[in-house]
């Protein structure tokens, strides 16, 4: 067939043309290769969290039900409360509740024990998601009540890696923590669990249905509702308003002025957070991709004026318009399909990269997948650049004149449209390079400040040792006989400078947050918002491990601990809050009634030091007030914990706690966590935007500069014969060096100033990300500016080099 033969003849020489332009075309074929790329893999992920429905039957009908409390940054449901408004609703099909901490971790006993990630659910957890077992059952009613039998449910693989896709494990047992599951069914590899954690196996909550403050058996949940066939939001808001007033008239001391009632569709706070980072990322690979149109373009345009006179000779002797349009297209959806086709690579590298280091960042990451649809958006975007700045010589082609094209190229220089063109794309080029840079350069000052702001310790050389107890020797033997040789051991281990059992790290609050009493003042009400202090057992060593400094008065010591919680040590937030200018040391604080033997004592602790702050709320928040017990106050906890400062070589230290915990008990194992590897996990976000978004920036900075170079390159090349002239005739190298040099510095400052107004309009955007550095920071703005600037002056001197060079005699018998 003729077309077709046509079509190969045109591939064939767009293939040879392009050969020949050994710059042109990878600079092309990169340019649609990152925008289409970069591109793809953020816009899936923005598709994924904002437009595509929740894996769930009928997601529109999911909520989520809770309740805020003042100085709380959770949002939970109190298990009476939950027990009472699944009874009592009108609206809800379900309500289904899930431990507050969304996961936890449990021993899977046996001769290798390994920890597994679970959560614990309500029985209907399943059915309010519409879901079912792929193999087995769902758990029944009975197995959630506290006295109730014990069940389990595996995740798919976790099924498939332990015990390698066995169906007769459903109905057997295995040991969690000690005690026998039996494993009712194993959930479908589909299975999405509503929050982001890892997790392995579903275990059921223990709902009470006489569970109540009063009584201490209360615990704290979080819940999701399926409504009703029919029912509005509105409705269902309306009833649960109704059941949450009668829960703080029940309860008035704990729902205090300022409580409110949280609820809200389940897609919508899955975003949460995210909109913030996802409308930052989006608004950075926009940029991207309209540098990289822009590079694109600009350089189709250089290539179009310097083949003018070509296609004009081949139009003047016999080449239809359409023919040359063929050739021209054919070259341009040439260029497409290579830079897309390194588009779809890219896509892909970086949505792994993303679903591996941004688990934790944005939401429903694990549901990510390379969206053909969007990519089909970027090839025709990349299709549609390279045609119409591709194909229009050939529009144009057919009514040069030929006398007018050659002279033209004899003069060498551009067409007014055409210069002007390139121009505004550099502009705007360097416009919102700016603004990706700014963004950038706030970010990684965020995540300076939070690397290397003061912390209130040295983290570096301290081990965070945590050992899992549940059904092990340490639970059922002598527990404190046990610890007491570990800690010993732990100790005399070499290169152990400092050892301390703890239930916090400088970086945590402990087990428990307290509202503050003075034994000299009248006690505040239990729940009070405004007086409340974390609360953390340790024994002696610990201000050493943790490299604390003692400010007044001292830490513990052995001794302190025969008679245990009945000291404190406080912080210096802690001491500033409720002593003002008063001497801490000596004064009794945090006093509750303590039930011991026949008697009661007051249990009041005596203040004996303060030692300084640390950051135990997060690294971008002050510290919060602190107090250290002498003893441990939750002796019952499911795993025990220690702190090490070494001086050596730290594993050494888990080899020798290894050896010996097996010797204890073979089931007994130990998580060796390092202070400086648990920064680098809270830094983990803003690192992620900032690595991110300054990548992009880079990018773009490489793009622009390219751009720049390109244009006035292109052009002092076409002017070869006009600087010549100027040579010629008494012009000295250094004013046509600053020529061409202003000429470009005015399009690079114009862009400056441009971006500056897009700079502003970004950073309202960014507040929510940052930390340490102000939004609208002008040092920050002024010195990327003065970089960009730099940068570009940098490639404009190139040319203008070259252009100061030129030999009148050459350039006088240019072409």
């Amino acid at each position: 067939m003729a077309w077709f033969d046509d079509l190969s003849q045109d591939f064939r020489y767009a293939a040879r043309s392009l050969r020949r332009s050994s710059a042109f075309v990878p600079a092309v074929v990169v340019s649609i290769g990152l925008g289409i790329g970069a591109g793809t893999a953020v816009y899936s992920i923005a598709d994924t969290v904002f437009l595509r429905p929740l894996p769930y039957s009928q997601p529109d009908r999911l909520t989520w039900v809770g309740a805020r409390f003042p100085k709380q940054h959770i949002e939970f449901l109190g298990s009476p409360d939950y027990v009472a408004w699944r009874r009592d609703n009108r609206a809800f099909e379900n309500l289904a509740a899930t431990q507050i901490s969304g996961g936890g971790t449990m021993l899977l006993n046996g001769e290798n024990a390994v920890e597994v990630h679970n959560v614990r659910v309500s029985a209907n957890f399943l059915k309010t998601f519409g879901l079912r077992p792929a193999m087995g059952r769902d758990f029944t009613v009975g197995e959630e009540l506290p006295t109730g039998p014990r069940a389990v449910l595996l995740t798919d693989h976790f099924w498939k890696v332990h015990y390698h896709g066995d169906a007769r494990i459903v109905g057997k047992s295995i040991r969690l923590d000690g005690v026998a599951y039996a494993v009712v069914g194993v959930l479908p590899p589909s299975f999405v669990f509503p929050s982001d954690i890892q997790l392995d196996v579903l275990t059921t909550l223990p709902v009470s249905p006489t569970a109540s403050w009063r009584d201490q058996s209360a615990g704290v949940w979080v819940v999701y509702g399926r409504l009703k066939p029919g029912v509005t939001m509105a409705e269902a808001r309306a009833d649960l308003q109704r059941l949450f007033d009668r829960s703080k008239a029940n309860m008035p001391g704990l729902f205090r002025p300022g409580s409110q009632l949280i609820f809200e569709p389940l897609e919508k706070h899955r975003v949460g957070d995210a909109r913030v980072l996802l409308a930052v990322l989006i608004g950075a690979v926009t940029c991207l991709l309209l540098i990289a149109s822009a590079n694109v373009s600009n350089l189709l345009l250089a290539r179009w004026s310097a083949r003018a006179g070509e296609l004009a000779i081949r139009a003047a002797i016999g080449a239809s318009r359409t023919r040359l349009a063929g050739e021209l297209l054919t070259e341009a959806a040439l260029l497409t399909i290579l830079g897309s086709a390194c588009g779809a690579l890219l896509a892909f590298g970086v949505l792994r990269g993303f679903v591996r280091y941004a688990a934790n960042e944005l939401p429903r990451m694990s549901e990510v997948a390379f969206d053909g649809r969007v990519f089909a958006i970027g090839l025709l975007l990349a299709f549609f650049t390279t045609l119409v700045f591709g194909g229009l010589p050939a529009l144009h082609a057919g009514r040069l004149n030929l006398l007018t094209a050659l002279q033209q190229s004899a003069r060498s220089s551009l067409a007014g449209g055409a210069r002007m063109a390139r121009r505004a794309l550099v502009v705007a080029e360097v416009g919102l390079c700016l603004t990706l840079l700014c963004g950038a350069a706030l970010l990684l000052e965020t995540l300076w400040h939070l690397r290397n702001d003061r912390l209130g310790f040295e983290p570096e050389h301290v081990l965070n040792i945590l050992i899992p107890v549940k059904g092990t020797k340490l639970e059922t033997g002598n527990r404190d006989a046990l610890v007491a040789d570990l800690l010993e051991f732990i100790r005399h281990t070499p290169g152990t400078e400092y050892a301390a059992q703890t239930e916090c790290t400088p970086l945590t609050t402990g087990t428990m947050q307290q509202t503050f009493a003075r034994a000299d003042r009248p006690s505040p009400e239990a729940f009070h918002p405004g007086d409340s202090i974390y609360v953390c057992g340790t024994r002696a060593g610990y201000d050493g491990a943790a490299g604390l400094r003692v400010l007044r008065g001292r830490f513990f010591t052995e001794k302190d601990f025969d008679q245990p919680n009945t000291l404190a040590v406080i912080n210096e937030t802690a001491a500033r809050t409720y002593f003002g200018g008063e001497d801490a040391v000596g004064k009794q604080i945090l006093g509750m009634p303590v039930s011991q033997g026949s008697r009661v004592r007051d249990g009041w602790k005596t203040v004996v030091g303060v030692v300084s702050d640390s950051k135990n709320v997060g690294l971008d928040a002050a510290p919060g007030p602190q107090a250290y017990f002498n003893g441990i106050t939750y002796p019952a906890a499911t795993q025990l914990q220690f702190i090490v400062r070494s001086v050596g070589d730290q594993k050494a230290l888990e080899s020798a706690l290894r050896s010996r915990l097996r010797t204890l008990d073979a089931e007994l194992m130990a998580n060796f966590v390092p202070l400086n590897e648990t920064i680098s996990t809270m830094s983990g976000g803003p690192r992620f935007n900032a690595i991110l978004v300054g990548s992009f920036a880079l990018i773009a900075l490489l793009m622009a500069v390219v751009g720049v170079y390109g244009v006035l390159a292109f052009g002092v090349t076409q002017r070869t014969r006009e600087i010549g002239v100027r040579l010629a005739l008494g012009g000295t190298r250094a004013r046509v060096f600053g020529l061409v040099l202003r000429e470009g510095m005015w399009e690079v400052a114009i862009g400056v100033g441009s971006g500056a107004a897009a700079v502003f309009a970004m950073t309202r955007f960014l507040k929510a990300l940052l930390y340490g550095v102000s939004a609208t920071d002008p040092l920050t703005f002024i010195s990327v500016a003065v970089g960009l600037v730099l940068a570009a002056g940098a490639a404009i001197s190139i040319p203008a080099r070259r252009a100061a060079r030129v030999d009148p005699m050459v350039a006088l018998r240019h072409e």
